[in-house]
């Protein structure tokens, strides 16, 4: 009885941890998001740095598991050469 209530309260404190964790994370994109957006509209008098904002907004998503990935392949160089006497293009 004594170990059911043990981990009834483990299970608690891990809860309200991770309400505590989560709610941290979305302040710091929050903040990340408003000095970015600051920025790019003019906000500040001198153009900051953004770059340690936007690091901690990608890490601080990463964390939920949110990435960028680039969903098209690349492009693979295809030789074109143009005939100047024809205006057509080959490859």
């Amino acid at each position: 009885m004594a170990e059911s209530n043990e981990k009834q309260s483990q299970e608690q404190e891990d809860h309200s941890s991770g309400f505590l964790g989560d709610f941290v994370r979305i302040t710091i994109m929050l903040w990340a998001m408003a000095i970015i957006t600051a920025n790019y509209l003019g906000y500040f008098k001198g153009s900051i740095d953004v770059t340690f904002s936007a690091s901690l907004l990608s890490s601080t998503a990463a964390s939920y598991g949110l990435t960028m990935n680039r969903l098209g392949k690349k492009k693979k160089d295809e030789n074109v050469t143009i005939d100047s006497k024809s205006n057509s293009a080959s490859k």
